[in-house]
């Protein structure tokens, strides 16, 4: 299994919010399967572990936006 985080629109009432989600696939899928239930904040144990995942997360503006409600 494989994943990339991915920017997921959710509404929430009456709101819509866009946050950044860790996306999951299979071996064989182009799409995502799921995706985590809650938006994922930047972290590493390092500053350059940091620096890497807020790439990965800046990286998932470029792909198309999924839709909560599809998972």
């Amino acid at each position: 299994m494989s994943w990339n985080y991915r920017v997921v629109k959710r509404k929430y009432e009456e709101d819509i919010i866009y946050g950044i989600y860790e996306a999951y696939y299979g071996k064989v899928e182009k799409k995502p399967h799921s995706i985590t239930d809650e938006p994922m904040s930047p972290m590493g144990d390092t500053l350059k572990e940091l620096q890497k995942d807020l790439t990965m997360m800046l990286d998932a503006l470029n792909k198309p936006t999924l839709k909560y409600e599809d998972f």
